[in-house]
């Protein structure tokens, strides 16, 4: 595990979203304000006094916050109502990317607010941050390793250290000759689990905990929506009136992830429940490898699927990101020896033979050594005439070689021809050798108990990349970028394509995850879905329905409708 020193002095990281905007606040970033561009979605943290600018808008910001040292910088949000009479004239923890106004002040677009806690002193934290992976529930995180941590088939318990108030009244008054009991000893330890639920029908957050889908109904009860973890996940979340129970749930697929902070009155409870916050702030989803059959309650049982492709993207980490430490030398790169096949012994299949040989021998093949065990390979790309993409893992880290191989029907030989990591604005970053199939066609090819099974094609010019979070994958072209941020408004969640790294405005194809019901428009066949196609001035988008009920739509200028239609037709549902 990667440590590194850990302070979550004063975190509050979850971000309390309003369900609506007023009129107002929907008016206060037109004109001058779209001047301003946001060159990095990396999410800072500002802690002070909230201000408001009295509905009127100044520097292309709507309220100021007042730090600690008497200095302001400029707010505005899109998504968070910040006239919030919780946190108007309060102290509060904001985070979200800064730019630079044309009068060169700090402008940030605050993604998540929260109170602030009092500080603790450093000294006074006990414990390193560590990382944390687990590939059966499909999540990362980082956690204090002075919490006792608990695994479960599917659930995860982090305890933290007992509290240090425990008056010395309390002890005075214990008989000496009594023990204390098990409720005593464990009345000061806060407790947060992270649990996976089952979800099979893909049901809404609301429908699953059975609540009331109206807004306003569901903050009467309690309940607010809040951005969760690095990709900035949809969520719910309920506290209760002393906050010393939290839960928060969000969905993926066909489960519902919930976190839950468990806490009691004493000294340490603000410390252990900034840590909770911390958690949750440092979650992201990942891939889950070699899963079992799950069950919830011992009473029902649902089977995972078999045999869906996993291709990883990293720019979200709604996927993995494992890039090679500094300095590394580039690896050497030479053939394996000649090996013998006889086709007619196994399934006939070229794809078989070739996908069983480099996945047996795939610690040979792969130029870097693994930290963490041994590699095992999990999928493959064949290009013609004789190239495959081999993509293998440890459980922790994801790499991926290209290779080219030589078969005359009884035996063939393999070269290792290039060598990749998980890339930060593309699927995969080539980091030494050469990769002449890149924008060929490719067939992805998934192992089985039966050999080598056809997944799907790639389109030439064209890659892969996968939504976690939002679980589908989609094709787009080879030499793109692309990039994914939390939604506003009807958008749950954006992607954002582009032939240079993705920044405001640059982007040429989008998908979005929208809320809603079809569009009015003309009904168009693209791959195997029938979606709708409309126009709206220079731009093109296309709607398809998701099993869940919410839409994707796939837009961007007319000029770039033939990438518009690709793009569409090549998603597919894990």
């Amino acid at each position: 595990m990667r440590k590194r020193s850990f302070n979550p002095v004063g975190i509050i990281l979850v971000a309390i979203v309003a369900f609506g905007l007023t009129a107002t606040s929907c008016s206060w970033f037109g004109g001058e304000d779209n001047k301003v561009v946001f060159e990095s979605n990396v999410q800072e943290k500002r802690v002070g006094m909230l201000k408001s600018l009295g509905g009127m808008s100044v520097g292309e910001g709507t309220h100021l916050l007042e730090l600690d040292n008497q200095e302001t910088m400029r707010l505005r949000s899109l998504n968070i109502d910040l006239d919030n009479e919780k946190y108007l004239g309060n102290k509060v923890e904001v985070r979200g990317p800064i730019a630079i106004t044309s009068d060169d002040k700090e402008l940030m677009d605050v993604q998540s607010i929260d109170l602030a806690e009092e500080e603790e002193e450093e000294e006074d934290v006990v414990g390193v941050e560590t990382e944390y992976k687990n590939t059966d529930l499909g999540i990362q995180l980082t956690y204090l390793d002075s919490w006792e941590l608990t695994e479960e088939d599917t659930r995860l318990i982090f305890t933290a250290p007992a509290s240090s108030d425990s008056s010395e009244e309390e002890v005075d008054e214990e008989d000496d000759n009594e023990e204390p009991s098990e409720t005593d000893s464990t009345a000061k330890q806060d407790v947060v689990i992270i649990q996976r639920l089952l979800n099979p029908e893909k049901e809404p957050l609301e429908t699953f905990l059975e609540l009331p889908s109206d807004p306003a109904e569901l903050l009467g009860l309690g309940y607010a929506q809040t951005l969760v973890g690095t990709d900035q996940l949809d969520g719910l979340k309920k506290e209760s009136g002393d906050r010393y129970d939290i839960s928060i749930w969000l969905t993926r697929g066909e489960y519902v992830y919930q976190f839950t902070f468990t806490g009691s009155d004493h000294d340490d409870v603000a410390k252990h429940r900034n840590t909770f916050f911390s958690m949750v702030a440092s979650f992201k989803f990942i891939g889950m490898l070699d899963e079992d059959e799950d069950t919830e309650d011992d009473t029902s049982i649902i089977d995972e699927p078999e045999d869906e492709p996993e291709t990883f993207d990293t720019q979200e980490d709604d996927v993995i990101n494992n890039p090679l430490p500094e300095e590394t030398e580039e690896p050497e790169i030479a053939p394996l020896p000649e090996v013998n096949y006889d086709t007619t012994t196994e399934s006939g299949s070229v794809y078989t033979l070739i996908a069983e040989y480099v996945g047996d021998n795939i610690n040979t093949l792969a130029p870097e050594a693994s930290e963490n065990g041994s590699w095992d390979a999990y999928s493959f790309e064949f290009a013609d005439p004789d190239y495959v993409y081999a993509d293998y893992t440890d459980g922790t880290d994801y790499r991926r070689v290209l290779i080219q191989y030589d078969h005359d029907g009884t035996t063939f030989d393999t070269t290792v021809t290039a060598y990749f990591v998980p890339g930060e604005t593309t699927s995969w970053e080539r980091v030494s050798g050469e990769n002449p199939v890149e924008d060929a066609e490719k067939t992805v090819v998934e192992m089985t108990d039966d050999g080598a099974e056809e997944a799907t094609v790639v389109k030439e010019g064209y890659r892969y990349f996968e939504s976690l979070p939002y679980d589908f994958l989609a094709q787009y072209p080879s030499n793109w970028y692309f990039s994914g941020t939390g939604g506003t408004n009807d958008v749950v969640h954006h992607y954002g394509f582009s032939n240079e790294p993705v920044e405001d405005g640059n982007e040429l194809v989008s998908i979005d995850i929208v809320s809603g019901s079809l569009p009015s428009g003309s009904s168009i066949s693209v791959g195997s879905h029938t979606g709708v196609k409309t126009y709206e001035g220079d731009e093109v988008a296309i709607y398809i329905e998701r099993d869940d009920g919410m839409l994707y739509k796939v837009h961007g200028d007319s000029t770039y409708e033939s990438n518009v239609i690709d793009i569409a037709a090549s998603i597919k549902a894990n």
